[in-house]
């Protein structure tokens, strides 16, 4: 189970439900913020989010290549933080499952917020737990650790949380921003009563050029028998489909480690690309010189 589909086009219906559904949570919001700007969807170009490989900190437009089916399309703007804002959301399991490990839960999350804090990032902590109250306050990075800090987890009958409708509510947050958007859930992983689908929490990624990112953390074993893993199964493809990064169990220095530099490997491409039907079109983005960079693989076009 890859959570993957074959490419389909979507009326508007559709988007328009994707905009409902994303304004739904069971989570709390706690938004550390800096100034906004012109968003790309004021533009005539379009974006996607793309990682560079280690041992290349720098590619020029010419050296990247764009292609949707058979067409290439001119690269126009490769561009990292500071140099544009960047929006972190991170989505904390607090469901009753988690009330062992919430503690590495927040490690994490604090530790994230302070390695990558500057002028230009802004932060949002998501409560992904069985309340459906979304709650939304502008805050300081050293408020923004306290709320994550005084999270506590859910009490009651053990049971998955509703883990789609909060990654929702985060994309939602970061779209408010121009520049690079991450999301980053730290957690058990597995969904349940979202009434988001992850089809709709895939596309919704996509239209706004979001980086997922999983670090799954638990007080068991992810995985059954011959090691195949049974938990967060989607959110390992859509880490995959974004440019993200999906880890199990890692140490606490060792997750932020890694986190950091793969959101600090994060390139937001811009391409000039005609207007086409609304719909879900893969795309590929290559570099010449063999280097490999793991990037969006489609892109959504309401």
């Amino acid at each position: 189970m890859n959570g993957g589909s074959p490419d389909r086009t979507m009326g508007k219906s559709g988007s328009s439900s994707l905009l409902g559904i994303a304004r739904l949570a069971a989570a709390t919001v706690i938004v550390a913020g800096v100034a906004g700007g012109t968003t790309l969807a004021e533009s005539a170009q379009s974006a996607i989010v793309a990682r560079l490989p280690s041992g290349h900190p720098a590619l020029t437009q010419s050296e990247l290549t764009v292609r949707i089916g058979t067409t290439n399309f001119p690269v126009t703007a490769i561009r990292k933080s500071p140099d544009v804002p960047r929006s972190i959301a991170i989505v904390l399991d607090v469901g009753p499952d988690q009330t062992e490990v919430l503690f590495k839960e927040k490690e994490i999350a604090m530790a994230l917020i302070n390695e990558l804090s500057d002028s230009r990032t802004s932060f949002t902590v998501v409560r992904a737990g069985t309340s459906a109250k979304v709650e939304e306050t502008a805050v300081d990075r050293s408020l923004a650790i306290k709320g994550v800090s005084a999270m506590t987890a859910d009490t009651g009958r053990k049971a998955g949380a509703p883990i789609y409708d909060a990654v929702g509510a985060a994309i939602h947050e970061t779209s408010r921003s121009p520049g690079l958007r991450i999301v980053l859930f730290i957690g058990e992983g597995n969904d349940g009563g979202s009434t988001m689908s992850y089809p709709e929490l895939r596309t919704l990624a996509e239209a706004n050029h979001v980086a997922f990112f999983a670090a799954l953390v638990a007080s068991h074993s992810l995985r059954g028998t011959k090691s195949i893993l049974r938990y967060g199964w989607n959110l390992r493809a859509l880490a995959g489909e974004t440019a993200g990064l999906f880890l199990e169990n890692r140490k606490t220095t060792k997750a932020t480690r890694t986190l950091g530099e793969c959101m600090r490997a994060l390139r937001l491409i811009t391409f000039d690309m005609p207007s086409r039907p609304p719909g879900r079109y893969e795309i590929r983005v290559s570099a010449t010189g063999g280097a490999r960079l793991r990037a969006q693989r489609s892109i959504y076009v309401p």
